[in-house]
């Protein structure tokens, strides 16, 4: 394989999402968030959690590997700190794992709140039974091993979004979605606002009001007749 010009880059020190953006962040949904976003850094639909009721929240770790080659997911262990979230770039591939039940058991101790890979899982059940939330494109028995190549903590797509390292990830039965550490603290503030609109609405329901008065639909309807 030829060497790309981030193989072998290990960077172990990284800006995080702030913790107080974090906490209010992952009482939202990914809904919520992604409408706020204007559904922006949602990640691929087949990108899911492995069993119900998972869900994922804190600043991205990314690891960059080989489909199928577990070496800088093993090395990635010792870079995360409690409450990452790791997030691995195994080229979207379905049909051969880079993580499962052991590595998986290794970072829920070290206190990682949980794995996003754009590429496959194994040991699905084992990984359930711990209470670990990963979420992945596809659950595959095979692997290669731990060869490498990759790189930690550098620029990386996760079903098809950008994620860079100290990116606020949530993930939950909807899906997984990236927001930019840069732009944490406006998204909150819209998705805020967006439950407070949601509930507003829903007040006005229960007064009584129809459809069409919550929603505004008359002026959109007119268009139609």
């Amino acid at each position: 394989m030829d060497k790309h010009q981030l193989h072998g880059e290990i960077n172990f020190e990284i800006e995080r999402t702030p913790q107080d953006i974090v906490d209010k962040l992952k009482k939202h949904d990914t809904c919520k968030i992604g409408d706020s976003m204007s559904a922006q850094g949602l990640m691929n639909y087949q990108i899911k959690s492995i069993t119900a009721g998972m869900k994922i929240a804190g600043p991205a770790v990314t690891v960059l590997t080989r489909p199928g080659d577990a070496l800088y997911v093993q090395k990635v262990i010792e870079v995360a700190k409690p409450g990452d979230v790791i997030v691995i770039d195994a080229g979207g591939v379905k049909d051969v794992a880079c993580i499962g039940e052991r590595l998986s058991h290794y970072m829920q101790e070290n206190g990682i709140n949980g794995v996003v890979v754009d590429g496959a899982i194994r040991d699905s059940r084992g990984i359930i039974d711990l209470g670990f939330p990963v979420f992945s494109k596809s659950i595959c028995m095979k692997l290669f091993g731990s060869r490498g190549p990759g790189a930690i903590n550098v620029p990386i797509q996760c079903g098809g979004v950008s994620v860079n390292p100290g990116d606020m990830i949530v993930g939950d039965e909807d899906g997984v979605v990236c927001i930019p550490r840069e732009y944490a603290s406006e998204v909150l503030m819209a998705a805020n606002k967006h439950l407070e609109d949601e509930l507003y609405r829903l007040e006005q329901f229960k007064a009584g009001k129809n459809m069409t008065e919550i929603f505004g639909l008359e002026d959109k309807l007119k268009e139609w007749r």
